[in-house]
């Protein structure tokens, strides 16, 4: 398993960088400097010993979940993972990531809305971690209002993990529900805001097809940015910073969407 060999040699290649630490002071300085050496610094071998059998610690632990993620079992982890999340309460942000995302590899629209109603009775603060993630079920079911709804609580609130997107699909719920002018005018917003260029090339991909809206800060935005993005960019580029998302849902939910944006931009 590539899982243990890389486990055996992380610990091969600190042991040997212990070895080496602990045995130089010896080699050129001779056993008596080395052993004040050792008297002055033993506290450094200490916080050495500590932070490796953390490390090690939590390998042990986990080691059935990766041995799981490694071999593909995706219908045992997720059993492993209910069962640390549910009934033992072992809620942290780690596994539940992992947890929503092999719910979305298995298609497992059910289980990440009843993740979703877990999180708001038990720790309502996480789901601010994983809004993203949690927003499957509204986009596979075509629950605009819902979605709507769902992104606009946590749109505007303080520690909301990747917060432009986030505002970006509140943005795209919105002209979903024919909420134009509110849709528009949080498009402008984020364009006057500093995005990767991927995200700012969907904003002003949004922005394009509204008229008699804010028609100057509109023509503003998209001209400016169009051309900047256009200029910096070569389209390969942008193509491979829409597969670096590193976000299994705005993959899925944006990738044709995105792909349309990138052939407007360069279709001239």
């Amino acid at each position: 398993m590539k899982f243990k060999i890389i486990f055996i040699l992380f610990n091969i290649v600190v042991v040997f960088s212990f070895l080496i630490v602990t045995l130089m002071p010896f080699f050129m300085l001779g056993g008596e400097y080395s052993l004040q050496f050792f008297k002055d610094a033993w506290y450094l071998f200490l916080i050495f010993l500590i932070t490796i059998g953390i490390i090690d610690s939590y390998f042990f632990l986990n080691w059935k979940m990766f041995s799981l993620l490694e071999s593909e079992k995706w219908d045992d982890l997720i059993n492993y993972l209910e069962n640390r999340i549910y009934v033992k309460k072992k809620i942290t942000l780690g596994l539940l990531k992992i947890l929503s995302n092999t719910y979305l590899i298995k298609s497992n629209i059910d289980g990440i809305s009843k993740l979703e109603k877990f999180l708001r009775q038990e720790k309502p603060g996480l789901i601010k971690k994983m809004v993203i993630s949690l927003s499957v079920p509204f986009f596979k079911d075509g629950r605009s209002e819902k979605m709507e709804e769902y992104f606009r609580e946590y749109s505007s609130e303080k520690g909301v993990s990747r917060i432009n997107w986030v505002k970006f699909l509140y943005a795209f719920s919105l002209i979903l529900n024919n909420k134009r002018e509110e849709a528009s005018n949080l498009l402008i917003d984020l364009c006057k805001t500093k995005l990767p260029p991927i995200l700012k090339l969907m904003v002003i991909y949004s922005l394009n097809p509204f008229f008699n809206i804010n028609i100057k800060d509109k023509s503003n935005c998209i001209e400016l940015n169009k051309n900047k993005i256009s200029s910096k960019y070569k389209k390969e580029r942008l193509d491979s910073e829409l597969e670096r998302l590193n976000d299994m849902v705005l993959i899925l939910v944006l990738s044709k969407f995105s792909k349309e944006a990138i052939e407007w931009l360069y279709k001239e």
